[in-house]
């Protein structure tokens, strides 16, 4: 993440307040670099590229309904399929959000939501920017200024693995779950991890630069 932060106030979006309040890297003439998943991908299918401006779209859709910034699911988009709906990692998680076929099943079960094809845009979006917002409502106690970095290490790693680094945070630093930061957790978690979640948000920066 760059040295040069700007503070984003809460995101007021159809009328509901987006429980945001991170730092975001300031962005200057910056462009989103796509990460090439065609070398990951275990069974190849044709990719089917969503253009910008329907992924945006999608974003918007499903932010509001889920209050999460559509530019925060915009840089997950990006950040995990390079906006290809039909990617499939060396791992098996699956299309434009990249959700594993176990995590399809508790989205399925929990969320109110029938997704019969996570090869389907629409499908995939909903799915997985319910998953995140759910997964942020899990992370209690935690500070606000740090609760989406945290829902986007859990989206990369596990909640379960998250949890875990707060914890060994907490014994080590003596501090409670509330002042607990990203930079005390993320070094107990996989380089992946930690690299996928200022990965995400200078993706949601540039969007939010954009004003998709």
């Amino acid at each position: 993440m760059k040295k040069s932060l700007l503070s984003l106030a809460l995101l007021t979006l159809s009328g509901a307040l987006s429980a945001c309040d991170m730092e975001l890297p300031t962005i200057t003439n910056a462009s989103v670099k796509v990460p090439d998943y065609a070398s990951y991908s275990v069974k190849r299918l044709p990719v089917n590229k969503v253009s910008e401006s329907r992924s945006a779209a999608l974003a918007k859709k499903q932010g509001a309904r889920f209050n999460v910034m559509p530019e925060m699911v915009m840089g997950v988009m990006v950040q995990e399929s390079g906006f290809n709906a039909n990617a499939i990692s060396y791992v098996g998680a699956q299309g434009l959000m990249q959700i594993m076929p176990a995590t399809l099943k508790h989205i399925n079960a929990k969320s109110g939501l029938k997704v019969s094809d996570p090869f389907d845009p629409a499908q995939n979006a909903a799915a997985g920017t319910w998953y995140l917002r759910s997964l942020y409502n899990e992370l209690n106690g935690v500070s606000e200024s740090n609760r989406w970095r945290f829902a986007l290490a859990s989206y990369n790693g596990g909640i379960g693995r998250v949890n875990a680094a707060i914890k060994k945070a907490q014994e080590l630093s003596n501090k409670s779950r509330s002042e607990i930061t990203w930079n005390d957790v993320k070094n107990y978690l996989p380089r992946e991890t930690r690299n996928y979640v200022p990965a995400v948000i200078s993706h949601t920066a540039h969007y939010r630069v954009q004003s998709i």
